[in-house]
């Protein structure tokens, strides 16, 4: 069954196909993070194909001798996900046939090149096409959710489903959810819910995505989740102790899970439901703490007369290398990495680095050395 909302991209394969069974070759290229489809439009394909009678090659290479059908006969090779990591580097490289009537379809998340992904050998190619995809409207939600349960969502359930704002691999875990959990019953066509409660299955699947994030991605998840969504770049980066620019790679990381997207040059989650889930996994007095050094960010600097800036505190080498890599947003293990030590000894000397400044945090720290201006070096001992 052709998904629901997604005529636009669904109309651009059939393009596709047609200028294959033309003889020209085409690189269908579909993007979209996480849970967002890509998959299954993919597969879709793969049927369209098959029954106009086109040849199929998959990511497994097949045997010598598969699929007798001359070079005549257009063809469509399917690779899911070429990029992601687990791959076999002396793999065999999928190629069409030399006829040239091949439609090569790929699915990636954003910021991916399929000619670079390993396992796909692509020709130069007359035709390209990038599908993007986000989440559904309001009226391919409901329809995508009618054929999940087979029936009409009475007007309770559809306000619940739109807790997943669109997106098609959340909604699909809050139908399947609540179905196994005996929260539904189907009353003359229409799907009624029993209790108001949230199924547990898709709240998994936003844990599930936040745990798969690295460190610093998932601080920063929980922080758009905390704070209010009009906390951009300039309340984001502080927080997080890393400087606007390094906050860059974060924010696309953060955008492939699908949990997140940009609203109008601010971080945003796609969903209610996603919000309010990865918002439970912070503690109640973390939240409140985060909440206000944001205002305190926030707030104007007070009034007074001009003071002098004390000189900071003398710092050795590797204090002054450590202040550096707290700056680059290094957690405990990464700086032991590089410094040689236990996370115990760099937990040490960053409370001995606190003490000195008369600090309490990470932010604070930076704070008061950016305050201080650059780090003083004792001299090395005069030799007799």
């Amino acid at each position: 069954m052709p998904q629901r909302g997604r005529d636009l991209e669904t109309r651009r394969v059939q393009e596709a196909l047609d200028c294959a069974c033309s003889g020209v070759s085409t690189l269908v290229n579909v993007v979209g993070p996480r849970g967002m489809g890509k998959t299954r439009m993919l597969q879709e394909a793969a049927e369209t194909a098959r029954r106009r009678g086109f040849r199929l090659l998959r990511e497994e290479p097949r045997p010598s001798g598969h699929g007798a059908a001359g070079h005549d006969v257009p063809t469509l090779v399917v690779v899911d996900e070429p990029s992601r990591p687990g791959r076999e580097p002396g793999r065999e490289r999928l190629r069409p046939s030399p006829g040239g009537r091949t439609v090569w379809m790929t699915a990636t998340p954003p910021g991916t090149p399929p000619r670079r992904a390993h396992g796909i050998d692509v020709p130069p190619f007359l035709c390209t096409m990038r599908l993007v995809l986000g989440p559904l409207s309001d009226g391919a939600a409901r329809a995508l959710a009618s054929d999940l349960l087979d029936a009409r969502p009475a007007a309770p359930l559809r306000r619940m489903l739109q807790q997943a704002g669109g997106h098609p691999g959340l909604l699909t875990e809050l139908v399947r959810g609540l179905q196994e959990e005996g929260s539904l019953r189907t009353v003359s066509g229409v799907a009624e819910l029993v209790t108001g409660r949230v199924s547990e299955q898709a709240r998994f699947y936003v844990r599930d995505a936040l745990a798969e994030c690295s460190g610093l991605c998932r601080q920063l998840l929980c922080l758009v989740a905390v704070l209010d969504e009009e906390s951009g770049p300039e309340v984001l980066a502080p927080l997080l102790g890393i400087s606007t620019v390094a906050l860059i790679p974060v924010l696309e990381e953060a955008y492939t899970t699908g949990l997140l997207h940009d609203a109008d040059g601010r971080p945003a989650f796609v969903s209610v439901l996603a919000r309010s889930t990865v918002a439970e996994t912070v503690p109640r007095a973390l939240r409140t703490a985060l909440c206000r050094e944001r205002e305190a960010l926030a707030r104007p600097p007070a009034a007074g007369p001009p003071r002098t800036e004390e000189p900071g505190p003398l710092l050795d080498g590797r204090q002054v290398l450590m202040l550096r890599m707290v700056s680059e947003g290094l957690t405990n293990q990464e700086m032991g990495t590089r410094l040689g030590l236990s996370p115990h000894t760099v937990n040490y000397h960053l409370r001995k680095l606190f003490r000195a400044f008369g600090v309490g945090s990470r932010i604070d720290l930076l704070n008061a050395a950016r305050r201080a201006g650059p780090p003083v070096v004792p001299d090395p001992p005069e030799r007799e």
